[in-house]
């Protein structure tokens, strides 16, 4: 999916999540309630620091306005070859061994 569809789509999503008009959600991030609509639309692109305004009022994470709950590459492992996995199962139980040394130390 293109990413202002994705970023318009989640922006809807979450806004009426939050119960919140356009009016409503634009008061709080300091605009026009025009803005939002045109934002939503797709007419307008807003700035990053915008976008951090946003999700501060719809209380999310930044991230989450582009987030595609389908794009199996941010939803697990799906996509790593077999020695990728590998190798990060090798560091997580290097730095399980590591921390269970220092706790065994301290007791």
């Amino acid at each position: 999916m293109e990413i202002q569809a994705l970023f318009t789509q989640n922006l809807k999503k979450y806004r009426k999540q939050a119960k919140l008009t356009q009016e409503k959600l634009a008061e709080l991030c300091g605009t026009d309630f025009r803005y939002i609509g045109q934002i939503e639309t797709g007419r307008r692109c807003p700035s990053l620091d915008f976008v951090g305004k946003i999700a501060s009022a719809l209380n999310v994470a930044p991230y989450r306005l582009f987030y595609d709950k389908n794009d199996t590459a941010i939803n697990g492992f799906e996509t790593l070859h077999k020695d990728q996995k590998q190798k990060i199962k090798a560091i997580i139980i290097e730095n399980a061994t590591r921390t269970c040394s220092i706790i065994d130390e301290q007791c």
